[in-house]
């Protein structure tokens, strides 16, 4: 397949670093990188140990040693954080299709690409109603004296 031949939203416009996934919008067909993993790695088991250990010395005069215990609510946080971090990226930019919602419900996926676009239409009617305004100001005539600061 020639460079021509590609439609124009096929290559990525921005070179992720370190990707932990990529593959292509069904929808789009743009080339798309997922960066954040959806699962702890030994770095978050690190942090986890030590926010649990700094919470246990915080504790320690009023429950003693049942602060460790906030280990597990530290990692219910901590797998929270991931996973919405996950789902913020797995939308594409480009066409609004979101395959999470798509894997559980294709109707709900259509509404979400649907609104998508009603949304970024609006935006573009907005930037072209600035875009005349702002060229019908530039073509007015003020006189020097006329304008106060």
């Amino acid at each position: 397949m020639s460079l021509q031949q590609r439609a124009p939203l096929e290559s990525r416009t921005f070179k992720f670093k370190d990707p932990h996934m990529e593959f292509y919008c069904p929808l789009c067909g743009t080339q798309r990188a997922v960066v954040t993993n959806p699962h702890l790695n030994l770095k978050n088991y690190f942090q986890m140990t030590l926010i649990t250990v700094a919470i246990t010395a915080c504790l320690s005069p009023v429950m003693g040693m049942k602060g460790i215990f906030s280990f597990f609510i530290v990692w219910a946080c901590f797998e929270a954080a991931l996973r919405l971090n996950f789902r913020k990226e797995v939308p594409c930019p480009h066409c609004g299709f979101d395959a999470a919602w798509y894997k559980k419900d294709v109707n709900v996926a259509r509404e979400k690409v649907d609104e998508f676009w009603k949304v970024r239409n609006t935006d573009d009617d907005v930037s072209l109603e600035h875009t005349h305004n702002s060229d019908f100001v530039s073509e007015q005539n003020y006189e020097e004296d006329s304008v106060s600061y």
